[in-house]
């Protein structure tokens, strides 16, 4: 078969010619002007010699999604809640509702019906705790040795006549008792020292302080004051004689051979007694002028000290 040598395009060129050798010699009419049909076009070939298909056998074009654009927000929000989770909830979650202990007035706490083993009981709301103190009543106390007169209950620096700061509470609040019989009031004090709950009982104007009610409790300071209204009782006085009543002209000519200052505290004047710098004995004070009146007089700072 000699065709098979012979290429698509010499044999189109072949048949072109011989059409056009029979319109010339006459014997056959030429058949109408009309322009050849299209030709399909061969692909055209890459660097290898094989089609490329690129042009007209890869898929058409996915149709996009009409919500496309939600895209954008959708990873703006993603980020802001990611910022949130990280920078301002912490790496450990949401903040866990915030504790709160409730300041309780002296009147209102509880007495414990057992002593000295008071317990702590501890109330929770949804959004906040609430802490009842519970402690020993007033008459819970036993006395302890001998009384001392009351003569003999100076106010000092270091404590109450021979009741030495630094006594367990059983012996110290024992010594008390006896001497002025069962105290009359008892309580937490959770404002004087900020972080500190002291106990204190109460024996008519003297208030003795104790760092706790349990057997490991110690004696820690006295608070004694008057409104002025009445004579004091019990009528206690300093190891020099300066007692509630006394003026502030009084104060200082007891003590010349101390510092007498004077601070505001809570808009209220208080006079300090000092001895180079290390603070005896203050209290409240009508005013600073030599007539003014003493209200109280306190031991000296027993808070905690903080390193």
């Amino acid at each position: 078969m000699p065709w098979i040598d012979s290429s698509i395009s010499d044999a189109m060129a072949a048949s072109g010619a011989a059409a056009a050798l029979v319109a010339a010699d006459g014997s056959a009419s030429a058949a109408p002007s009309q322009p050849p049909p299209p030709q399909p076009t061969a692909p055209p070939l890459d660097e290898t010699g094989e089609f490329d298909f690129s042009d007209w056998t890869d898929p058409p074009d996915p149709k996009r999604s009409k919500a496309w654009w939600l895209a954008l927000p959708i990873a703006v929000a993603t980020v802001v809640a990611l910022w949130v989770n990280v920078f301002v909830e912490g790496d450990e979650g949401p903040p866990a509702p915030l504790a709160v202990v409730v300041a309780v007035p002296r009147t209102t706490l509880a007495p414990a019906t057992t002593v000295p083993d008071a317990v702590t009981s501890t109330v929770a709301t949804t959004s906040s705790t609430t802490t009842t103190i519970f402690f020993p009543s007033a008459d819970s106390w036993d006395a302890v040795g001998e009384p001392i007169p009351t003569s003999g209950l100076t106010l000092q620096a270091s404590g109450i006549g021979p009741i030495d700061f630094g006594l367990p509470i059983t012996e110290s609040a024992g010594a008390l008792v006896a001497s002025l019989g069962v105290a009359q009031g008892a309580g937490i004090d959770s404002e004087t020292c900020p972080g500190s709950d002291w106990y204190w009982l109460e024996w008519g104007d003297l208030l003795g302080l104790f760092d706790g009610y349990t057997p490991s409790a110690e004696f820690i300071g006295y608070a004694y004051e008057t409104d002025g209204t009445s004579e004091p009782d019990p009528i206690l006085e300093t190891l020099s004689g300066l007692r509630l009543g006394n003026t502030v002209g009084t104060l200082h000519r007891t003590y010349a051979s101390y510092t007498v200052s004077f601070e505001v505290i809570e808009g209220k004047d208080h006079f300090r007694l000092s001895d180079g710098g290390e603070l005896l004995l203050w209290g409240p004070v009508t005013s600073t002028e030599p007539q003014g009146t003493i209200e109280g007089i306190y031991s000296p700072d027993a808070c905690p000290s903080e390193n």
